[in-house]
């Protein structure tokens, strides 16, 4: 069983592996399209289920089309399909056009993304402007970091919890240690036996 949407998924080299970019969309049904003809509506049968390569012989009289069949009527688990659910079948010629591939498209968003952390240069004229903005913040605080980085991604040198066999801290490089309340202890007991 050939499935077409892989053929037109992107690549992406990362670190040296290559992989596939599944998020990318290349099946784009434009449902209210006047040229688009539904050839056949049919119910599931237990031959069907678990097998979307029957579903796309009985429609198509082969079993190459089960992503088109699949993403037409917007089933993502082909082993989801229940005993008698409706599946509507377009005609191959109008169904044909709905698969896209654009490259360009992700490839430019892929260095849009990643342009501003993984090469500065290639920043948009206003974001270099705000990373030398944020530089320049970051100097003139006492704490202030070296590297300018989304709070999600850790610096140099920074560790994401430390430990010391009592007690647990998220985020020690970032975090301050809080006075206890009255109510609640902010720190994680890992040892109770401790008290």
């Amino acid at each position: 069983m050939n499935i077409h949407l892989f053929d037109l998924k992107s690549e992406m080299i990362n670190q040296g592996i290559t992989t596939l970019d599944f998020m990318e969309n290349n099946f784009k049904v434009n449902y209210a399209d006047p040229k688009l003809v539904i050839s056949k509506v049919f119910l599931i049968e237990d031959r069907h289920l678990c097998r979307p390569d029957l579903v796309s012989f009985d429609a198509y009289g082969g079993a190459e089309y089960v992503d088109l069949i699949l993403k037409f009527n917007h089933i993502s688990n082909p082993f989801s399909m229940e005993l008698y659910d409706l599946i509507i079948v377009p005609k191959l010629s109008t169904a044909i056009r709905f698969y896209q591939k654009d490259p360009l498209k992700t490839e430019k968003i892929l260095n849009d993304t990643k342009g501003l952390f993984v090469d500065p240069t290639r920043a948009s004229k206003k974001d270099q402007e705000r990373l030398k903005m944020l530089q320049e913040i970051a100097k003139k605080s006492k704490n202030g970091s070296s590297e300018i980085k989304p709070t999600n991604l850790l610096r140099e040198g920074e560790v994401p919890f430390s430990a010391n066999g009592d007690v647990v801290i998220f985020a020690p490089n970032s975090s301050a240690p809080r006075k206890k309340t009255t109510k609640y202890d902010t720190n994680i007991n890992l040892n109770p036996s401790k008290q």
